[in-house]
């Protein structure tokens, strides 16, 4: 049990140092009417898979770069990028390919840096660990990305807690919820 207070601890230190500015700017970006695809590779890849599939449980159109059935990106779609460091290549060109046909490019990520890049709309950065350990990093009793994922998952899942309020939430999530079980 002491791990899994010390890793509690950690995500709340984690996700307290986000700034209200940028989940503010997350949650009334997922308000809009838009299209939202999502992107990740490895862990990061799942995280934002499972939150594209709470935000469609939301009622928004959303879909994972990746899959078979996932259609271009437009002009007046947004893109949700999740990378610990901001820098991997395929986040870049999929970033790169969707700024340049005008589609809002939103990163979340560690990597302040990666915020500035050309491609990049607006961003959460996650002040959490890396695989990369970086001395600008939080120490963790986890392995590799594990805090960078899991911080995201709760700020991800909450910004569309946030954005969704209503008192029939609850009810609509469930009619939209797969029935093929």
């Amino acid at each position: 049990m002491n791990t899994i207070s010390t890793i509690l601890d950690e995500l709340r230190t984690v996700c307290s140092q986000v700034s209200e500015e940028e989940y503010s700017a997350l949650v009334q970006l997922l308000q809009e009417d838009r299209t939202f695809y999502f992107a990740g590779e490895g862990r990061s890849g799942l995280v934002a898979k499972a939150i594209a599939m709470r935000l469609m449980h939301g009622g928004k159109r959303v879909f994972v770069i990746g899959e078979t059935t996932t259609p271009a990106i437009g002009s007046s779609d947004v893109l949700i990028v999740l990378s610990g460091s901001g820098k991997t290549a395929q986040t870049v060109h999929i970033g790169e390919s969707a700024f340049k046909v005008g589609a809002h490019v939103f990163l979340v990520t560690t990597n302040r840096d990666a915020l500035s890049s050309t491609w990049c709309s607006g961003g959460l950065l996650i002040p959490a660990a890396t695989k990369h350990r970086l001395p600008s990093e939080p120490s963790t009793i986890q392995p590799l990305g594990n805090q960078f994922d899991q911080s995201a998952h709760i700020l991800l899942d909450a910004a569309i807690i946030d954005s969704l309020q209503s008192s029939s939430l609850q009810e609509e999530m469930k009619k939209i919820h797969l029935n093929l079980e």
